[in-house]
């Protein structure tokens, strides 16, 4: 269960060298909410995402970590994995069973559900292909049954089958996700936030992708006829 604090970023700021990634970011991270980071490859996601977890540490502010969450991160580089070890005992070492909408799901059941079935199951990690180890890596990170789940670009080597799985699977999450993808689609069914990434410039909107999109293409017009009125009112005074 979470307690009354889940995770909260103070003041964060992060940066390499004179690059600065993550400026002034404070948010509290509620029980329920289902956050989509959204914004261009190397703005700051992943960082953000290492910072929240621990990985990364901020160059100053604060990350605080509620005393009864149990974090579950999915990164998009496979952490090390034994080679020798049988794919359903990887996932078994974690979990037997996992609590779902459908009740309690053996961890063989929820193998098929990410492509691994019968004999393959049985089969060693170090004959797996980099796909296959990310989404073995995925159901990992489920078994556990973390309280707050950070996953970034899980979607990734699953096909349309599992991800409409996970989709209902995350929606249906009593917990807090935080999730980093590409897949409109899929932050759309899943998540109930944006905060979008702008290298430095961090924004939250109270909304899926599609608010954010509608948002911004919004703000962009505003903009558009705002410059157009200045140039406008620019060219009358020259001609006055």
């Amino acid at each position: 269960r979470l307690g009354r604090t889940t995770l909260e970023a103070r003041h964060v700021e992060k940066g390499y060298g004179d690059r600065i990634l993550i400026h002034d970011f404070s948010y509290i991270f509620l029980k329920n909410d289902r956050v989509a980071f959204i914004g261009a490859n190397g703005c700051g996601k992943t960082t953000l995402m290492k910072l929240l977890t621990g990985k990364e540490q901020p160059d100053s502010g604060e990350i605080i970590v509620g005393q009864t969450v149990k974090i579950g991160y999915y990164a998009q580089e496979v952490t090390h994995m034994d080679p020798n070890m049988r794919v359903i005992d990887y996932v078994r070492e974690v979990a037997e069973f996992v609590p779902t909408t459908e009740g309690s799901v053996s961890a063989a059941k929820m193998l098929e559900r990410f492509l691994f079935e019968g004999s393959e199951q049985y089969t060693e990690i170090g004959r797996l292909s980099g796909g296959e180890k990310r989404r073995l890596n995925l159901l990992r990170v489920l078994m556990g049954a973390p309280n707050v789940l950070i996953l970034d670009e899980p979607t990734n080597d699953l096909d349309r089958t599992t991800i409409a799985w996970l989709e209902n699977y995350l929606s249906n999450y009593e917990n807090t996700v935080l999730v980093v993808s590409h897949d409109r689609h899929f932050l759309d069914s899943v998540c109930t936030h944006t905060v979008d990434i702008d290298y430095s410039d961090i924004n939250l909107f109270s909304g899926n992708y599609s608010f954010w999109y509608e948002s911004s293409q919004l703000a962009l017009r505003q903009q558009q006829n705002q410059n157009k009125k200045a140039e406008e009112k620019k060219k009358e005074l020259l001609e006055f």
